[in-house]
């Protein structure tokens, strides 16, 4: 317990030396004696640490804090700066900005002044990047102009993954070249407000405004940039500008839910914030309505991946029939035999799979803790989960709730039928036992030397009471377990396609092997009774009826595995599996040495152009294939928008015309980047 106490504080005091005193949520802002309590008590549950302890936290990758440093950082800091610090965090919408309003008011930019406008933003901005932004940034843009990609797509890529300054550099570059460009220019625009110069987003928004009018891209953009400079009144106006070209918007209904909360129209916000998340999920937009008081519902949320029937195939798996007469039992009683000896050796195969597959997931999950570990140290953001496991949860999990996390994919409730199908038959066993006395009592005396000797009565008396038990025991068990059977099947489909997408594909392979062993585990061991003729009887030779093989199971492989090829970036999005990874070209280049790092809410629409010019909205449905989502843990979502023809499921984007339009969303953090620019 002390070490996982001293890793919260220690956590704690890094994160709070990091952003600065920027403190969390809380009824009041703390003050600088807490602060030195804090402190203090963290030291000294650092002095009591042994050195097999710090030994241990070392090992997972928790490097103990410079409490010097710390301290020389947080307790410089006095009560009125954490007060405004502790203010700013929880401020629904920003304070107008007379002075930067004013500034937008007083500047236009004519289509031909476009390019002399980029190259003095730029210049500007230039002197607020790190000398690492600007050295990485210029390495990147030499490479990929050597590859011949897409600079404008290079710099979407950087912001998606994190990389505001790095993307600010590349977009200005893109624009730059190419002044001409809607879609750049657009995409510069939402940059710059994000990371908090409205006022020289906003005069390039408002010429492509005039230029594509009533453009669902733009008009959302220019909602967050005077959301940004405080003007309420102009961002509700083109946020429902932007809501009524896409009721849907992700972003543009974000800034109508904070705005209708700054207003205490908590219903309305509410409203707002489903629309978003509708067809755009992400963990902050649900943390967002509970906050406002509104549990996401499943229905709330969108989910286009139809649930398969039988993702193993078990519903092509058979066995013996059950013997319900005394002239069956015989040839059902070797096949039963035969298939539970064969159910037995797969089963064998399968838990020497299980063992190897437990250990590498172990394996695993150790690795993956320990970077999450290391790189939060950092300030580097890990995911914790696939990508698509919070939606999934809260999407498909009350579908399996009362079976969710039971890997046994045994599913005890439910054979309630079949342990009363066995009391029963235990009853109907008893019966025989009665009957068979009386028959005995009935007989007795007329077997014998020189007594009639009804064998082939008594045969037929005997094989009557016995068929007439297993008519009853095994008809009972059969509808019986058909019916669990059936569930288990149908329940272990929808399990496994549950832990598709909650899984991580190693954990994911272990719990096919799980529900492969338990489900040949319960038709091997579905209890069939047997009885045999009467031993009065003369028994006729019986043929063996042919056997087949065991049925196998079938691959549960994700059907939804597509790509967007941005050109050295490519989003990958499948089951378990949603990132955006940098390749350029062979070259290594360190897109993670620049400090100035941090992920904010947006959405871009990827596609392919169809012969139109600028940047593309939803209303341009020939134009998109795909909405991708992010918020400050990465992407949290790939889908398609409602009423369009195309959908990023199962298909590759890419090509030298592939389009990334740029919808910015609620950004705070990000504001300090180009803070007090001109």
């Amino acid at each position: 317990m002390k070490k996982v106490l001293l890793f919260t504080i220690c956590f704690w005091v890094v994160t709070v030396a990091d952003a600065q005193t920027k403190p969390k949520q809380k009824e009041a802002p703390p003050t600088q004696k807490e602060m030195e309590e804090m402190m203090k008590e963290a030291q000294e549950m650092m002095n009591e640490m042994s050195p097999e302890e710090k030994k241990m936290m070392d090992s997972m990758g928790v490097k103990m804090p410079d409490m010097k440093s710390v301290k020389k950082t947080v307790l410089g800091v006095s009560d009125a700066q954490l007060k405004k610090a502790f203010d700013d965090e929880n401020r629904i919408v920003p304070l107008k900005d007379i002075a930067r309003i004013n500034t937008v008011l007083a500047n236009s930019v004519s289509t031909a002044q476009m390019s002399e406008y980029i190259k003095k933003t730029h210049t500007s901005i230039l002197n607020k990047l790190s000398a690492n932004t600007k050295v990485t940034g210029a390495e990147i843009y030499q490479q990929i102009t050597r590859l011949n990609k897409s600079a404008a797509n290079t710099a979407v890529g950087l912001w998606m993954d994190g990389k505001p300054t790095l993307a600010l550099y590349m977009m200005a570059e893109a624009c730059k070249a190419n002044p001409a460009d809607a879609v750049s220019l657009n995409n510069y625009a939402s940059f710059l407000t994000m990371c908090g110069a409205e006022q020289l987003a906003l005069p390039i928004l408002n010429n492509l405004n005039k230029r594509y009018p009533k453009n669902s891209s733009i008009l959302n953009n220019i909602t967050q940039a005077w959301l940004g400079l405080g003007d309420i009144e102009k961002a509700n106006k083109y946020a429902d500008s932007t809501i009524r070209v896409y009721a849907y918007h992700p972003q543009a209904n974000m800034a109508k839910c904070v705005i209708e909360e700054s207003k205490g129209n908590i219903p309305a916000a509410i409203e707002a914030a489903k629309k978003s998340i509708s067809k755009a999920y992400s963990q902050e937009k649900e943390d967002k309505l509970k906050k406002l008081g509104y549990d996401l519902k499943p229905d709330d949320i969108n989910w286009d991946r139809p649930m398969p029937q039988d993702a193993m195939g078990l519903g092509k798996f058979s066995w013996p029939d059950y013997p319900l007469d005394v002239e069956q039992n015989k040839l059902l009683l070797k096949e039963w035999n035969d298939f539970k000896n064969e159910c037995k050796e797969k089963i064998t195969e399968l838990k020497i799979k299980q063992q190897l597959l437990e250990e590498e997931s172990i394996e695993a999950n150790n690795i993956r803790t320990k970077q999450l570990i290391s790189e939060g140290q950092k300030g580097n953001f890990i995911q914790p989960l696939p990508g698509y496991a919070a939606k999934a949860i809260k999407k498909l999990g009350p579908g399996v709730n009362d079976i969710n996390g039971n890997v046994s994919f045994v599913f005890a409730k439910e054979l309630e039928l079949v342990t009363n199908a066995l009391a029963s038959a235990g009853d109907y066993e008893t019966l025989l036992s009665e009957k068979q006395k009386v028959l005995d009592d009935k007989y007795e005396d007329q077997i014998g030397e020189g007594k009639p000797n009804p064998f082939e009565a008594i045969c037929k008396d005997e094989n009557a009471i016995r068929t007439e038990f297993l008519s009853a025991a095994n008809g009972k068990l059969h509808a019986a377990y058909k019916s669990y059977l059936n569930y288990a099947r149908r329940r272990s489909s929808d399990l496994l396609y549950y832990y598709q997408y909650t899984m991580w594909p190693d954990q994911f392979e272990l719990a096919k092997i799980n529900a492969q062993i338990a489900w040949l585990t319960e038709i091997k061991d579905q209890r069939v009774y047997f009885k045999e003729k009467s031993d009065w009887c003369k028994t006729p030779p019986k043929t063996k009826k042919p056997g087949g093989a065991l049925q196998n199971f079938d691959d549960v492989a994700c059907q939804y595995v597509s790509t967007m090829d941005l050109g050295v970036y490519k989003i990958t999005s499948s089951c378990s599996n949603l990132i955006g990874e940098f390749d350029f070209g062979g070259v290594k280049i360190d897109v993670t040495k620049n400090v100035e790092t941090g992920r904010f809410s947006g959405s871009a629409m990827v596609g392919v152009s169809k012969g139109f010019d600028g940047p593309v909205g939803t209303e341009v449905e020939g134009s998109i294939a795909a909405l991708v989502e992010w918020d400050n843990s990465g992407i949290t979502d790939v889908g398609a928008i409602a009423g369009v023809t195309a959908n990023a499921a199962g298909q590759t984007i890419a090509g030298a015309d592939v389009k990334v339009t740029v919808n910015g969303g609620i950004s705070t953090s990000g504001k300090v980047i180009l803070q007090g620019i001109k």
